[in-house]
């Protein structure tokens, strides 16, 4: 067998060989030993996953309901339309009667006056059917005055139309009334034009469509 040429030599070399050998079997051991606590999982331990951070505050990981006070809408007065073919009767106290008269026809609708006893205040007590009524076109509207009748001066109304008479008596606040029917011409009239009555009086008028004969209509 072939020896190693320091064996053969001075002793002293073979001890610091070995020495030398020793002394790296420790180092690898050591290393070694090292890596396999490394590989086991030594060294620092792991922190904790939270570990460094903050805990988020409420606020801002989410908006917390705000305390607003609630909003509720005020409510109007709510209109309930009138049945279909009716309306609702405008409210006319207060106002002049004329003036109401003119309102309550334009919509269709008939007046009947009733007067008080004195006075001239021509402003409107009340009415029967009362404002905010609903109500069908055509029915006649009953108007209480404050004050006494006015008075009003009758047309002459001979040779007119009798329908075209009776409806000049109505704007003036008086009654037709047709003795002898109403088709034809105003033949005569009674009171005759120029005399002073007052509202809601009545005026006879003798309407006739055939020729005039001399004898003077009885009342």
């Amino acid at each position: 067998m072939a020896r190693h040429p320091d064996l053969d030599g001075d002793p002293s070399n073979r001890t610091g060989l070995f020495a030398g050998a020793a002394v790296g079997l420790v180092i690898c051991a050591v290393v070694g030993a090292l890596g396999g606590y490394l590989l086991a999982g030594g060294g620092d331990p792991e922190p904790p996953f939270d570990a460094g951070r903050t805990t988020p505050t409420v606020e801002a990981t989410e908006q917390s309901p705000r305390s607003t006070p609630s909003r509720t809408p005020s409510r109007r007065p709510s209109s309930t339309p009138p049945p279909i073919g009716q309306m609702i009767l405008p409210d006319l106290v207060g106002k002049d009667f004329q003036r109401a008269r003119e309102e309550l026809r334009g919509l269709g609708l008939g007046v009947q006056f009733v007067f008080g006893s004195a006075g001239d205040d021509p402003s409107v007590a009340s009415t029967n059917p009362r404002g905010g009524t609903a109500v069908k076109r055509g029915i006649t509207v009953r108007v209480t005055v404050v004050g006494a009748a006015p008075e009003v001066v009758v047309p002459a109304l001979a040779g007119e139309s009798c329908k075209q008479a009776a409806r000049r008596l109505v704007d003036d606040g008086l009654y037709p009334n047709y003795p002898t029917g109403e088709r034809g011409e105003v033949r005569d009239q009674e009171p005759p034009g120029g005399t002073v009555l007052r509202w809601n009086d009545r005026v006879r008028l003798y309407c006739s469509d055939g020729p005039v004969s001399g004898a003077t209509p009885t009342p």
